[in-house]
């Protein structure tokens, strides 16, 4: 049984599974089997051991991403014993971070934070004159990128990149390592420097 109410899905009950069924590979497959349940996007990936030494097996299910964490699956009904546990949730990132621009630091901004929010944050700072803000859709790991465009002459020129402070954003995984990442490069300012000449006749200056 697998039971995805919590995320706006249903239950949903597999068909019988063998004690000794492949791991993938046919339609009395693991796989197969758990693919075919209606709150389960697409099919998952499925490995399976040697045999253990009381004869049964041990079965690794992986989701798919667009899934973001899955509740885990129960035992329905058996004839035999069956633990089900949970090795590693997926990635969903969550918390707060704040940037820092100019040496002035904004209040902490969510992780899923919309474009409003994110120029209202940074448009707070004395560093910082004025911004457009553009983000993308969220990702299977609820990850955002936000474009940001400094408009303002006291912001002209080529711009030192914004600051991340990070330390309170976290991951539902495991493994951890969460972060917000500044990518250098972008569309450098049109700040002109130089000299030039200006002649005419046969003057110059």
């Amino acid at each position: 049984m697998l039971d995805t109410t919590n995320s706006g899905g249903s239950i949903q009950y597999s068909g019988q599974i063998s004690a000794t069924a492949d791991a993938s590979g046919s339609r009395s497959s693991i796989e197969e089997i758990l693919g075919a349940m209606s709150n389960v996007d697409s099919l998952p990936s499925v490995s399976q051991t040697d045999m253990n030494p009381d004869g049964g097996f041990t079965y690794t299910v992986t989701f798919p991403t667009s899934m973001r964490n899955v509740p885990e699956l129960e035992v329905y009904l058996s004839d035999i014993p069956v633990s089900i546990s949970t090795i590693e949730n997926s990635n969903l990132l969550n918390g707060l971070f704040r940037l820092e621009y100019g040496g002035q630091v904004t209040d902490p901004i969510p992780i899923d934070a919309d474009e409003a929010q994110m120029q209202i944050a940074l448009e707070d700072l004395s560093s910082v004159s004025q911004v457009i803000v553009s983000r993308s859709n969220g990702d299977d790991q609820n990850g955002y990128t936000w474009t940001i465009q400094f408009l303002s002459d006291e912001n002209g020129g080529d711009l030192d990149d914004l600051i991340v402070h990070s330390e309170d954003v976290s991951s539902t995984s495991n493994a951890g390592g969460a972060s917000v990442q500044v990518v250098p490069g972008g569309t450098d300012g049109s700040f002109i420097s130089g000299s030039f000449t200006v002649e005419f006749g046969k003057y110059s200056c």
